[in-house]
């Protein structure tokens, strides 16, 4: 067991000084492999926002759906019931006889 860590941190660090790791591996086409993966990266956006905005604009479909087929169903019963109270059906001319009513 070393009776001094300070040593031995020095000469780890001396060591690591000493060294220059060869970094031309990593320099070679940086600018291109950085303007390719930005390409892909701003390609890849418009995909990836509407997959995620999918749902909303789905749950959006539906309530339009929703909220237009709602009043014309109302409004399709009511005008079924004052067609037929203003023709004269064969059962308003059955009540008008039984009742008496004008």
């Amino acid at each position: 067991m070393p009776t001094n860590p300070d040593s031995n941190l020095d000469r780890l660090l001396r060591a690591a000084r000493d060294e220059t790791p060869d970094t031309s591996r990593f320099e070679f086409a940086f600018e291109t492999r950085v303007m390719a993966r930005l390409r892909e990266e701003r390609s890849a956006s418009v995909f990836t926002w509407s997959w995620k905005l999918a749902p909303f604009f789905a749950a959006l479909a539906i309530a339009a759906g929703l909220w237009s087929r709602t009043p014309t169903a109302k409004a399709d019963s009511l005008a079924g019931l004052v067609a037929e109270a203003s023709r004269g059906s064969e059962a308003a001319a059955l009540v008008h006889f039984l009742t008496g009513e004008p």
